[in-house]
């Protein structure tokens, strides 16, 4: 079967062959990944500058030079106050945060299959610390509990949905105590907003979301510095989508865009 571009969004060209990773008992691979997590960056979490989530392509060059990888990553990524970074080894992936906003700034560390990629989140982590903080390792780096997968191929679904969860769950945070959406009435919020006003969509992801109609309504200089607790960093499974629902929903998100 020819290989066909079914659509670029952003910096992400993704193929009919990308599309073969979303079936059940295939890995998911680096375009599919990218593209969700441009999607994320610049539709779910519009308006807010605070968040970055990194590319797979990205991450392999922590490998590389110190001088190398400056060049290449975002150059406000010191502005950054939460960090997400896929972890692949090849065979898995997995998920490691990096929080300025905690007190010292902290790495977070999710694996929806034990600790199989714990060393190489450690060697990534290691790496952004040199970058981040211009020392040697010193932040603390917390292996948090998470819901696990039953196979061997579902844990790229699983780092799509912690990184959807948790990024939501920040940007939640830093929203105004009262949403503008909640003094004008939803029928003309939809049709118009202000010229500074941001309109974000609902994570697929969300059960509700599928309807259109719901979504946060705020101004980015309303946004503020969130607390972390404790309890941020908890994910169980009933926060997160069945990962073949999962599948199938990045499959529909694909295909609207293609």
């Amino acid at each position: 079967m020819r290989d066909t571009l079914l659509f670029s969004y952003r910096e992400v060209a993704v193929y009919s062959s990308d599309t073969l990773s979303l079936r059940e008992g295939q890995w998911l691979n680096d375009t599919i990944l990218g593209f969700y997590f441009e999607y994320l960056t610049h539709e779910i979490l519009r308006g807010d500058n605070s968040i970055l989530l990194l590319k797979p392509a990205l991450v392999q060059l922590l490998q590389a030079e110190l001088d190398s990888i400056k060049t290449a990553l975002p150059p406000d990524i010191h502005n950054k106050d939460i960090i997400f970074v896929p972890i692949g080894s090849g065979t898995h992936w997995s998920l490691l945060v990096y929080c300025r906003q905690t007190q010292p700034p902290s790495f977070h560390y999710f694996d929806s299959m034990a600790n199989a990629n714990y060393h190489h989140a450690l060697a990534a982590k290691h790496r952004l610390e040199l970058l981040l903080l211009g020392t040697q390792p010193v932040a603390q780096m917390l292996t948090h509990s998470c819901p696990q997968q039953e196979n061997s191929y579902d844990c790229g679904v699983f780092v799509v949905l912690f990184a959807d969860l948790l990024a939501r769950r920040y940007a939640d945070l830093r929203l105004p105590p009262k949403n503008i959406a909640q003094d004008v009435p939803r029928a003309v919020v939809s049709r118009r907003v202000p010229h500074d006003v941001i309109r974000r969509p609902m994570s697929p992801f969300v059960q509700t979301a599928n309807d259109g109609t719901y979504f946060d309504v705020f101004r980015p200089t309303a946004l503020r510095k969130p607390i972390i607790e404790p309890t941020f960093w908890w994910i169980d499974y009933g926060d997160l989508f069945n990962p073949n629902t999962a599948r199938a929903t990045l499959l529909n998100l694909i295909n609207q865009h293609a």
